[in-house]
């Protein structure tokens, strides 16, 4: 094949596996405000769900971001 593959670290392994579950995380979050943002119409209560996802979501990827970059080293 001509292409030579190079090991990952122990800290870039790990620093993988962490943004991978918080990507998950970040797509759950999204979810749910999606669902409660649908829900609306339905109870107040959704209202105070779905408002700040957009805020949490945006946190959940500036500390994935970090971490992947400690992880790129």
């Amino acid at each position: 094949m001509g292409v030579i593959m190079e090991l990952k670290t122990q800290s870039q392994h790990k620093a993988e596996i962490t943004v991978v579950i918080i990507a998950l995380l970040a797509f759950v979050v999204g979810l749910v405000g999606h669902l409660a943002g649908a829900s609306f119409a339905n109870s107040d209560a959704f209202g105070y769900i779905a408002a700040p996802i957009p805020l949490i979501t945006g946190i959940i990827a500036f500390v994935a971001y970090k971490i992947a970059e400690k992880g790129d080293h």
